[in-house]
Order: C-alpha cells, then structure tokens, then sequence
C-alpha cells in the first residue's frame, strides 16, 4: 500500500499504512505494486518497469502516479481535503526513478545514482534486523536510520536481487526470511522495552485503509521507533493490491 518499509512526528503515528517501504504503490503498480523507497515519509514511486531481476544486469524503473499521492494522503492526512492538491503540487509525476544492481558482485546503485557495495547484514541492535547492509564508493557504512538512508537501499536491493546475500546466503539479504521472526526474538531498540506483538506473521487481520478496514495478512512483524518510543510494526498486504507497514493500532482481527 503506499509503500515505503519503514516508519512512515504525528504523521508517523499515521504513518500505518505506509511506511518506508512503501508510501505509494497503487495506479499503475503491477499486481503485487511494488515500488522503490525514496525516504520513510515519502510518496514512493510505483515500479512500471523491470528487467534482469536477480542478475549482474537487474534494473527497475518507477513514477510517482497520482494514485499513489492519493493513497499517502489517505493513510497520512485522511482528513486533509487538500493534501492530494499539495501533494501532486510538490511531486514531478514525469521524473523517472531508476535502480540497477550486480546481484553477483553485490553491487548497487540506488535512485540517489551512487554506488554501494553490499557488507552483510544487519544486528538486532536497531531497526533492520537481518537486513543486508552497505557501504558507500568511500567505504564508510550506510546506516540504517532514516536520515542515512541505508534501508532504503535494502529495500531496492531486496526487489533487485531476491534471494541475493553475503557469501550467497539468500536469508541474509531476504528480510522475509529473517525480519519476518517474532519480534520477541530481536533486541530491543537503544535498551528500551518494546510492547509485545499482537499479531504473528501469516495472520489475516483488517487495517485501517483511510476511512475503512481492509483486509490484509501479514507478512512480518519488525520494530521502529514510532512517536511514542519504539513499538512494533506489521508488514502486511491488503486485499486490494496495496502493501504498507502499519502500527498495532491500525490493526484488528479478521
């Protein structure tokens, strides 16, 4: 759903149904809208090409569409009658956002156009848990919180490169396979303690859509650090073609 993988201020308490990984991903999305995160509270643009996927040539190309404007505002400001003219107002619907990897040489370059070189994964010291992790053309870590910007660049590896990770271990590049545990399993962010999770990866659950309930399963259960401090988060698929990550309280059983 409006894409972006994570944490998506007050807005971030909104921020549910659309986190960094996702903040946009309906219009011309394919069927699983999948799209490229731009930052954990932006608009991400809808993938509307791909090809290479998993090779030394793998590139996707994605737009910001008007739907996907309308889907942030849904999640974001619901109540705000003008965000979608503001919005589309402060967005380049014509810009073209590309991603290109070397799946083999774990090599990529993200929309920002610089190049990284995949370094691992990361702790479950942070957000991020079993994440891959990157280093920038100076050497220096990306880090993984939201002003470095280094989930970002998992995520776009992660749509890249499937399956792809240090010394070809495909569960350490996959945050399905890793991020999808319990979060009982990570440790807690900065020492502080995290609520328990509600709900268990592969539940079907209803989430707050805008106005309405969807419903959606989920697909893993991480952390971040919300407005009150650090909670747990869901990434979950709707029924309508939409994928966000949401907080408990823009979840219910089904």
């Amino acid at each position: 759903m409006f894409k972006a993988l994570m944490n998506r201020s007050a807005g971030v308490a909104q921020a549910g149904l659309i986190a960094l990984l996702l903040a946009g991903a309906a219009g011309s999305a394919s069927a699983e809208s999948e799209w490229l995160a731009i930052c954990s509270q932006c608009v991400s643009p809808t993938i509307f090409a791909k090809s290479g996927i998993g090779t030394a040539n793998a590139r996707a190309e994605a737009r910001i569409t008007r739907a996907d404007v309308q889907s942030w505002c849904a999640s974001w400001q619901p109540d705000d009658k003008s965000c979608v003219r503001q919005q589309l107002a402060a967005e380049d619907l014509t810009r073209v956002y590309r991603a290109t990897a070397n799946c083999q040489a774990g090599r990529i370059t993200p929309i920002d156009g610089k190049s990284y070189t995949l370094a691992g994964v990361w702790d479950g010291s942070d957000i991020g848990r079993g994440r891959s992790k990157w280093r920038d053309a100076a050497g220096r870590m990306v880090g993984r919180d939201n002003a470095s910007g280094g989930l970002g660049i998992s995520q776009q590896w992660e749509l890249l490169c499937p399956g792809a990770g240090r010394g070809g271990n495909a569960a350490q590049a996959n945050p399905r396979s890793v991020v999808g545990r319990p979060l009982a399993s990570a440790a807690p962010l900065a020492g502080q303690r995290v609520p328990a999770a509600e709900f268990a990866v592969g539940q079907a659950v209803q989430v707050r859509y805008g106005r309405e309930w969807v419903r959606a399963r989920v697909n893993q259960v991480t952390q971040r650090v919300g407005p009150r401090g650090p909670e747990v988060a869901y990434d979950v698929s709707l029924e309508n073609g939409k994928r966000g990550i949401v907080p408990s309280r823009m979840l219910r059983p089904s």
